[in-house]
């Protein structure tokens, strides 16, 4: 952390982010009260007249994380789930793990496929395939959304076509059988598709010549919602009706 010296040299936008940083690692660890004075100081000279009286407020309560995040309003910017520091490595051995596999069928965006990844490690998935040309779990942006769930999750590039014949196949997709009635495999690969195109339609057919497809049913006039939101939907039908029926990985 530079100090405070350092800081008041940086133009005031900046001067606010890292008053505001400052205060983050201040919730999680005890600093010197006159430090703290003197970075709270700099810190409400650089608020709106109108949002000082909020500062003072959290910070007589010690409240320093609602500094931070009152620095990320007044500077417009939304605070992201990768701000939150993570301290300590998962065990990955611990989990519980489903014979339960993905196919990710050009996912391009890198928030979506980690956000898969996010989901499939918390609902025991095995391993996740990924058609190539789709978006790669090192990208920076899908390791920040997985939140290091790349590491807990088995995964490779592969064409359906070179494995297909080795699972029970079934697709996320308009047009098929509720999530809360589908008859899921105890051991069976699902395929999703794209946000903007859904399954391709050689996956389609694959999964509708095997299990068929699986929809979640939805109230709303647009009718859509996110892949990785489906995702974690039907990841969370799947292991729940697996039961017992788990093992470990």
């Amino acid at each position: 952390m530079l100090t405070i010296r350092k800081i008041r040299t940086l133009k005031p936008r900046v001067q606010l982010r890292k008053c505001g940083q400052y205060f983050h690692l201040a919730s999680a660890s005890i600093r010197p009260e006159e430090e703290m004075d003197a970075y709270f100081q700099l810190f409400t000279s650089l608020l709106p007249d109108e949002r000082r009286s909020e500062a003072s407020y959290s910070f007589e309560r010690m409240r320093y994380d609602d500094l931070y995040y009152l620095s990320l309003d007044v500077l417009g910017e939304a605070p992201a789930d990768w701000d939150i520091v993570e301290n300590g490595d998962v065990d990955y051995s611990k989990r519980t793990v489903f014979p339960h596999f993905l196919y990710l069928d050009f996912i391009r965006s890198p928030y979506n496929l980690g956000s898969i990844f996010r989901n499939s490690e918390a609902f025991g998935v095995e391993k996740i395939f990924i058609r190539p040309g789709s978006a790669s779990p090192l990208h920076e942006r899908a390791l920040r959304t997985s939140r290091g769930t790349v590491n807990g999750v088995l995964w490779e590039f592969r064409e359906l076509e070179e494995i297909r014949d080795d699972y029970q196949l079934f697709a996320l997709e308009l047009g098929g059988k509720d999530v809360s009635s589908f008859a899921f495999p105890e051991r069976g690969l699902c395929i999703i598709g794209s946000e903007e195109s859904g399954v391709s339609r050689g996956a389609l057919d694959a999964a509708d010549s095997s299990l068929g497809r699986v929809s979640i049913r939805q109230y709303g006039a647009k009718g859509s919602i996110n892949v990785a939101s489906a995702s974690a939907i039907l990841l969370s039908a799947w292991a729940n009706s697996s039961g017992l029926r788990c093992r470990a990985f």
